[in-house]
């Protein structure tokens, strides 16, 4: 076989080794889904094409540490509110029974219906016991600290809990477990909204080392008008079979704890919120199976997401695991930015896409992650999975800085509507049908670790739109595919060529001296396919040999890529020698050339 190459220039900036910023990287391994900060008591199992995502309502034991009045949420922990009296509420089968008083506090109950109005501030009101026909719902003018110690509420025609007041501190106390379950009706009071089984027209922010199990079958499971503020140790299921799981105007916030969401209807969120949606540490799970659901106010269908936010997601620690089976579903749906920093994502979107009438997926696509504006990547643990679209992507700009990504679809793995710039970190992209890595912009790699599959001709290990440019500057690039984009703008030296490889054998580089550069596992069968590579390690004017082997070993592996790995049952395939080249420069192509020559001809390789 003959290897042909293309190459141009090369820096290198002191500080940086050929992945990128050193400091930076979260290698993980691709023959496990473990890794990051949050991964103890997961529920995950399975590799990149088959993991899986499972409600897990272990408790986590975490630390916190009250934060300074200069948080902007410092108001929503519990101890900075200091109640000076408590009132007490037993719920018993169709009866309720008040101990305490207050004054400025009235309570009236009818049956297992109690309703408190407050004009005062420092109370707190202790929920025990339990009722198939009751409920708690309160005006308060003041924000008060509402205490479930043990209780079960159903209400068959309403709320369990109804907030008509300010912020509401729910503490679910050490050691109890409690449950709420609304109606499949509501009995609606002129003027005041009733929107689901825990509902707030203020702030709920939830605190406590018990555990918190909400059953929606009329409407959503916990609503705020407001935003909602979890904190660590907190313990909460929410089922949902009518609408969604947590729902709420001005954001969701989770510092940590353990939320796990399943709703089943169509169209339905676990998590669904017209503000920020923010997490920074704990383990999130939500699951979603419904279908999709015609809106007529905005005259289209809409499917099912895990997590959904008409405004920005920051992620900065913890672990998030969404799953959306059915038709149209999304993981993770995004309508503005995105901006990742830590902790780990794992998507998945099982469901297929809801086409027109024309046949076409101009319905509702089904997408592990997507994000309508910039998705940023500057940490933490990206794995995402989509059976019948992209596995991620954004309508804007990716950037990437650090951490790692790893994609698999039967379309392109990751893509951009706009420009892409890979700055450090690791990724590794899979499709079954498809691009591995497309931009349909400029693709420009600065530095990391790129590894993309994509599958036979025309499509491509790594893409960059028609008219637009592929640069690499710096790092290590492998692509594989069919086809392979023409490397412009470049100052790194890249080599393309034309393979045949098996799957599970192991290409491999390695420098004039026999040095084994890296080697990378192939995951699917390759004939005569097109393969970018590029590395920092590669020297102008040098020969270095492309072969196979059957067995690869090594201490820094990501997804197949071994780097400087130890390898046995070695095929050579051909040799290359980097050298200088213009911008834009052609490659060689086949034409007559034999393992370990250069080869003659001047076409271009298949799929260009």
């Amino acid at each position: 076989m003959m290897v042909a190459g293309m190459v141009v220039s090369c820096t290198t900036d002191d500080g940086w080794d050929e992945y990128g910023d050193v400091n930076n990287q979260q290698p993980m391994s691709g023959s496990t889904v473990s890794g990051g900060n949050a991964t103890t008591g997961s529920a995950l199992t399975g590799s990149l094409a088959t993991f899986d995502v499972a409600i897990n309502t272990a408790s986590l034991n975490e630390t916190e540490t009250l934060p300074s009045s200069s948080d902007t949420y410092y108001e929503d922990y519990v101890e900075t509110y200091t109640p000076t009296a408590t009132l007490q509420i037993a719920f018993n089968g169709n009866t309720a029974t008040v101990a305490g008083e207050v004054d400025g506090v009235t309570v009236s109950t009818q049956g297992a219906h109690v309703t408190v109005s407050s004009t005062v501030k420092n109370v707190a009101y202790e929920l025990s016991g339990s009722t198939t026909d009751g409920s708690f719902k309160i005006y308060s003018e003041k924000k008060f600290e509402l205490v479930l110690n043990g209780v079960t509420i159903t209400n068959p025609s309403g709320a369990a809990i109804n907030n008509q007041g300010k912020r509401c501190y729910v503490v679910v106390n050490d050691g109890t477990e409690n449950v709420l379950t609304d109606g499949s009706s509501y009995n609606m009071v002129d003027g005041e909204d009733q929107k689901g089984t825990l509902f707030s027209e203020g702030k709920l922010a939830f605190s406590g080392k018990g555990k918190l199990q909400v059953y929606a079958v009329g409407k959503n499971g916990i609503v705020s008008d407001d935003y909602v503020f979890i904190r660590p140790n907190t313990n909460i299921y929410v089922k949902s079979t009518a609408s969604n799981g947590i729902k709420s105007n001005d954001g969701v916030i989770i510092r940590g704890g353990v939320v796990n969401v399943e709703v089943t209807a169509d169209a339905a969120k676990g998590i669904k919120t017209d503000g920020i949606v923010q997490i920074e540490g704990g383990r999130v799970t939500a699951i979603t199976s419904g279908g999709t659901e015609y809106d007529s106010d905005d005259k289209e269908y809409k499917g099912c997401s895990g997590i959904n936010t008409d405004s920005v997601m920051v992620v900065t620690g913890g672990e998030i695991n969404v799953k959306s089976t059915g038709v149209g579903g999304k993981g993770i749906k995004v309508d503005q930015a995105m901006t990742v920093s830590g902790g780990v994502i794992n998507a998945i979107a099982a469901g297929n896409n809801l086409t027109d009438r024309t046949g076409s997926d101009s319905g509702v696509s089904a997408k592990a992650i997507k994000v309508d504006g910039d998705l940023l990547v500057e940490g933490g643990q990206i794995m995402a999975r989509a059976a019948a679209h992209e596995a991620i992507e954004t309508k804007s700009k990716l950037t990437m800085n650090a951490g790692s990504m790893a994609a698999y679809s039967s379309d392109d793995a990751i893509n951009s509507a706009s420009d892409m710039v890979i700055n450090g970190g690791y990724l590794y992209c899979y499709s079954t049908g498809n691009d591995g890595l497309d931009a349909n912009g400029n693709l420009t790699i600065n530095g990391g670790l790129v590894v993309a599959c994509g599958t036979t001709s025309p499509e491509e290990g790594i893409d960059a739109a028609e008219g637009k440019t592929l640069s690499i500057n710096g790092g290590t690039v492998i692509g594989i595919g069919g086809g392979a984009e023409a490397v412009s703008g470049t100052q790194q030296k890249a080599v393309l060529s034309g393979v045949s490889v098996s799957n599970g054998s192991y290409l491999t580089v390695k420098d004039s001296s026999g040095n084994n550069l890296f080697a990378f596992k192939v995951p699917r069968s390759y004939s005569g396919a097109t393969m970018q590579v590029s590395s920092q390690k590669f020297t102008s004017g040098s020969t270095y040999t492309l072969g196979t082997a059957t067995t690869a070993s090594g201490n820094d592996e990501f997804y197949g890529y071994i780097a400087s790995a130890t390898v046995s049952g070695e095929t050579e395939l051909g040799t290359f020698t980097t050298s200088t080249t213009t911008s834009g420069g052609m490659m060689g192509g086949a034409g007559g050339g034999f393992p370990g020559s250069m080869g003659g001809g001047g076409g271009r390789p298949g799929g260009w």
